[in-house]
């Protein structure tokens, strides 16, 4: 009986006989047994309205700043709207739940075309549905937000007895009509509500649909065209600002999931329609969401909010660990039989001088570490909540969530604002302009006074990711981080085993739990759990397919698992879409891919992934929407077309904010993504040159310059652009020498240049222009006659290697003396020999031509 639903087909013998035989819906007389079923429909309907009217819900609760679900159930017959809802849950859905996210919701659409197991009664599929039509309305007061499409199919009209005695009486159930017509009825007609929008296509769309396929979109019975003319009259006499009717396009047929149906293109109207329609709905119900949120400019107050509501939102997601979190709720308890302290070392970056004073303090720190993609963030951000619910106030500190919060100076800000409770314009103003090394000081002093004090606070520090601080290579890298904690503070603190960050935390005696792979049983949770919260359920075989795969292991495959299921429109190749994206690891990720690709619209979804397989450095989205526009011009893409790229990647991002860094969750993306679009089609070079050019010719990102663009030029195999780089650009100069050295080391002459050769010269500086700044050096202080003829480098006394040119280039100076810097050919009297700095003559470099290569 599912499959009958989900199909939409229509019911053999709802009518007479007689009734049957007529094809022309005029033959209908007052009297027709048609029109006298559907009258008494709509009666009972009418009395029930009342009903309804008389008992309506009171005013919603009173809002507040926490994140809220919103729900939006979409209702139609299936496969004749199966395009809309494609838009819908790639395109309308994903741009809306941006905008709800920046309010502090959460969108959960409600889309039914799968998630009721294969074998489920006829029963229990309505009930689902209706089950999951009156959990939206709970959330919203009794005004569910809804949408329903409307065609020329009325839908499915089960038999009397399909329908439970305790089903008809729980939802006023109205014989002889559709489950999509109940859908509208229980979700927005008999309650009159105001979040409900119909969408009518227009008519002339189908009138040409093939013959083959003309059941799956146009009821011919006439009960059904008779219920569906009547049900769009009144829709229109009830809801008369709320009923819309849209234009688009049959550009013929095609196959999808295996089954042939109408390509219906042109939906742009129907996008702006819904969407523009929930955003004043939403808005309506959640006035003013934004404004708290982004209320003031401080810093600290921003990224606290943000990072609120980064966490709130990913432990929707995923979750699972049962056995890690209830270890680690026990640390903060105090229990730590069960953890095991890591190996230590001798204090470096966290000075033993600086924090005696805590040293033998009572907590020391836990670590949780692993691989990238084992669930580390999303286990911290569960303990973080739970902790909370049992009174414990809770700081935490998640690197990589927004684009500030790898900055280590705020979160010393953040961390000492908590410590002393003190969050006033004031005292942050006056962190803002304080020194490193002084709020180090502050941070200890105030911990020594917690700890004097006795406070009665209870307070839990959480510090996840810290190998992807900004300081993660520096010296002075974590030297924040206090070696123990008075007895009211636990710390947890988490990290790869990448060797900086775990040398640091290992200074002092710390508990470590390493986070291994997933087993299968938290594993289905996460799976369950996550396909819950929009009313999916796999079926036993299908669940046991995902759980015993190879992406089960981790929670970040889990995910995108999950996420390209979600949106999965067919039903009936669900079994087959789940083997496919679970073969591997690299499968998963090639799936969604392709499937971005496929969807796309805009035309740049294909370069977007390229430029980030090929992206070195930190990139934002602003960045990208530059770089995907005109750069001769400097015409950045349109801002509604880079939203939606934006919004599609979202799923592949570690931050979802606009104005964040556009970096890949996992290196494995990035590595699939090229094998998959750049390495295998011979493009890279192409893809390199878009970056370099970018970054050279458009961005003032200093860092940008300095870091990436001669990794870019290099791959991109533009020599030329790399001596540039080095000679001319003054990002370049703020490179360390032997890095100077080393990039312009591709771009010599191969040749021996061992003045014992014959015809090998030396290479020559004339008086005039040894006086000079260095050429070579932008923004030098030094002189010509002090300058590396290769790189620019400074040369200092004790390292000196005289330059000399092999037989191919020193033959350009005919036998006399040409200065390397003018090109003057000048007696040997007025010349000096060029020298090389201590990187470029070092070993054979210093017997080396010092030319640049002639086939730059």
């Amino acid at each position: 009986m599912y499959k009958q639903y989900k199909s939409g087909s229509t019911r053999s013998e709802v009518v007479s006989q007689a009734d049957s035989k007529r094809t022309d819906e005029n033959e209908l007389i007052p009297d027709d047994p048609v029109i006298n079923k559907v009258s008494e429909c709509w009666k009972k309907i009418e009395s029930q309205c009342k009903k309804y009217q008389n008992n309506a819900r009171g005013d919603k609760s009173k809002d507040d700043d926490e994140l809220k679900t919103v729900r939006i159930f979409v209702s139609s017959t299936f496969t004749d709207f199966f395009c809309e809802r494609e838009v819908l849950v790639k395109k309308v859905f994903p741009e809306l739940r941006e905008w709800c996210r920046d309010r502090m919701l959460y969108l959960i659409d409600c889309d039914m075309r799968w998630g009721v197991p294969k074998d489920t009664t006829t029963a229990d599929t309505i009930a689902i549905c209706l089950d999951e039509l009156e959990r939206c309305a709970e959330e919203t007061d009794g005004q569910p937000f809804f949408l329903n499409m409307i065609g020329e199919r009325y839908g499915w009209i089960p038999a009397h007895e399909d329908i439970p005695e305790d089903m008809q009486q729980k939802y006023d159930w109205v014989p002889d009509t559709s489950i999509t017509f109940m859908e509208i009825l229980q979700g927005a007609y008999r309650c009159q509500n105001h979040n409900a929008i119909f969408m009518l296509r227009d008519q002339s769309v189908i009138e040409n649909v093939p013959e083959d396929l003309s059941s799956r979109y146009i009821d011919k019975q006439q009960l059904e065209s008779y219920h569906l003319k009547t049900l769009k009259a009144n829709l229109h006499e009830r809801f008369p600002d709320q009923v819309y009717e849209y234009s688009c396009k049959m550009d013929g047929t095609k196959q999808i999931h295996g089954k042939n149906m109408l390509n219906i293109t042109n939906l742009d109207d129907f996008c702006d329609k819904v969407l523009t329609f929930f955003k004043s709905s939403i808005d309506r119900m959640y006035p003013d969401r934004q404004s708290k949120i982004s209320s003031t400019d401080s810093l600290v107050i921003t990224e606290n909010a943000d990072q609120k509501k980064y966490i709130e939102e990913l432990t929707r997601i995923l979750v699972g660990r049962k056995k890690e979190a209830d270890m680690i709720m026990s640390y903060i308890n105090g229990g730590t039989d069960d953890l095991k302290l890591a190996d230590s070392s001798k204090p470096f970056a966290r000075s033993a001088t600086f924090w005696t004073d805590l040293i033998n303090y009572d907590n020391s720190i836990l670590w949780l570490t692993g691989p990238s993609g084992h669930g580390k963030t999303t286990l911290l951000g569960s303990v973080a909540q739970q902790a909370a619910k049992n009174g414990v106030e809770v700081f935490y500190h998640f690197v990589d969530c927004t684009g500030n919060s790898h900055n280590t100076s705020l979160l010393l800000h953040r961390l000492i604002a908590f410590l002393k409770d003190d969050h006033s314009a004031e005292f942050l103003e006056s962190l803002y302009k304080t020194e490193n090394d002084k709020l180090l000081t502050l941070l200890r002093d105030e911990l020594i006074s917690l700890h004097k004090t006795s406070s009665s606070r209870n307070i839990l520090l959480i510090f996840d990711a810290l190998d992807q601080l900004s300081t993660a290579n520096d010296v002075s890298h974590l030297n924040w981080l206090a070696p123990k904690f008075p007895k009211n503070i636990q710390c947890i603190v988490s990290s790869t085993q990448q060797p900086s960050t775990a040398a640091r935390i290992q200074e002092y005696p710390c508990y470590m739990m390493i986070l291994d792979t997933l087993v299968s049983e938290d594993a289905r949770t996460i799976v369950e759990q996550f396909l819950l919260q929009f009313n999916k359920k796999l079926d036993s075989d299908q669940l046991n397919h995902i759980v015993e795969s190879k992406c089960s292991t981790s929670p970040l495959w889990l995910y995108f698992i999950c996420e390209e299921l979600r949106i999965y429109g067919d039903f009936r190749s669900l079994t087959k879409q789940v083997h496919h994206i679970t073969e591997s690891m690299e499968s998963t990720i090639r799936a969604v891919i392709l499937r971005l690709i496929d969807d796309d619209d805009t035309g740049c979804m294909n370069t977007t992934l390229c430029l980030l397989a090929c992206q070195y450095g930190q990139m934002t989205s602003h960045d990208y929407q530059q770089m995907l526009g005109n750069i001769s011009n400097k015409e950045p893409l349109a801002a509604l077309m880079w939203a939606i790229i934006r919004r599609s990647l979202s799923s592949f991002l570690k931050t979802m904010n606009k104005r964040e860094n556009m970096a890949l969750r996992h290196s494995n993306i990035k590595s699939v993504i090229y094998d998959t679009l750049v390495k295998n089609t011979g493009n890279a070079i192409k893809w390199y040159t878009i970056l370099a050019d970018y970054i050279e010719y458009w961005s003032d990102d200093k860092q940008l310059k300095k870091e990436a663009l001669p990794w870019h030029l290099k791959n991109a195999k533009l020599r030329k652009r790399i001596v540039h780089f080095v000679r001319c650009i003054p990002e370049s100069s703020m490179l360390p020498t032997f890095r100077r050295s080393s990039i312009i080391s591709e771009c010599r002459c191969r040749s021996l240049a061992d003045p014992v050769i014959k015809g090998v010269a030396p290479v020559y500086i004339c008086t005039f222009c040894k006086h000079q700044k260095a050429k070579y050096y932008p923004n030098a202080f030094h002189r010509n006659e002090d300058m590396c003829v290769v790189c620019g480098n400074q040369i200092f006394s004790g390292h000196v290697v005289n330059a000399n040119m092999c037989q191919f280039h020193s033959v350009h100076t005919l036998g006399r003396c040409k200065c390397l810097l003018c090109d003057k050919i000048l007696d040997s009297k007025m010349m000096i020999q060029g020298r090389l700095c201590m990187n470029c003559g070092f070993g054979n470099g210093g017997k080396q031509c010092a030319a640049l290569d002639a086939h730059l």
